[in-house]
């Protein structure tokens, strides 16, 4: 599978996660590192959404650099290493960010920058476990998010402010994912997942970082 095939694949999974539609497809909004050091040059190497706002008009890019998207290639079958991890999570959130931020525009409804990371650090974990739930593997779970939550280490050189955001929407996630994975994933309940995360998904603004902090979605109905 290419590259470009296995984005829009990742993008109808994340879709059909949140049951959201988007006729826009992220991999018409990609573009080359030239951009990327051009528009934002300290955004990372592997993941940027790039944005500007001209009135109401938005303009968005999305930079996957190109070990990231050797790694989103990869056959279903390839092992978890660390590399296709680092990857395909890359990758994810990027494809989070894209669509979080296209569907809160079209709701004409704020999004902050606190809240596009933790969705995608959200997202970039579902993303993973779903594929691990259809090969009968669920219950590595615990150790996804330990790799993903508690391992990470930031990017040396970020200001104090942007680590400080990377910081809290990781302990957001880590918080979120614990209680789905009570609740929700080691009872089997992939369709009480579905209706929670549809659920954090359509919060905003503090309510949803509340919600993140809390665990509050392990106790939802």
């Amino acid at each position: 599978m290419s590259a470009l095939d296995a984005l829009s694949q990742l993008q109808r999974l994340l879709m059909s996660v949140h049951g959201v539609e988007e006729t826009a497809q992220a991999r018409d909004y990609l573009v080359g590192a030239a951009v990327r050091e051009r528009v934002a040059p300290e955004a990372s190497a592997d993941e940027a959404l790039l944005v500007s706002e001209t009135g109401d008009e938005l303009h968005v890019g999305l930079f996957l650099g190109e070990p990231v998207l050797a790694q989103l290639a990869r056959g279903a079958e390839a092992p978890w290493s660390h590399e296709r991890l680092h990857g395909f999570c890359a990758a994810a959130e990027g494809v989070s960010h894209f669509l979080y931020l296209l569907h809160r525009a079209r709701a004409r409804r704020p999004v902050s920058q606190l809240e596009l990371e933790a969705q995608g650090e959200l997202d970039k974990y579902l993303c993973v476990l779903l594929q691990l739930w259809v090969v009968g593997r669920r219950g590595a779970s615990a150790e996804l998010r330990h790799r993903l939550f508690h391992r990470a280490t930031l990017r040396s050189g970020l200001p104090a402010a942007e680590k400080e955001r990377y910081r809290v929407a990781g302990a957001l996630a880590a918080a979120c994912t614990r209680a789905l994975e009570v609740r929700y994933v080691a009872q089997g309940r992939l369709d009480g997942l579905l209706r929670e995360v549809r659920r954090l998904y359509r919060l905003g603004g503090g309510e949803k970082l509340s919600a993140f902090a809390h665990g509050q979605v392990a106790w939802a109905a």
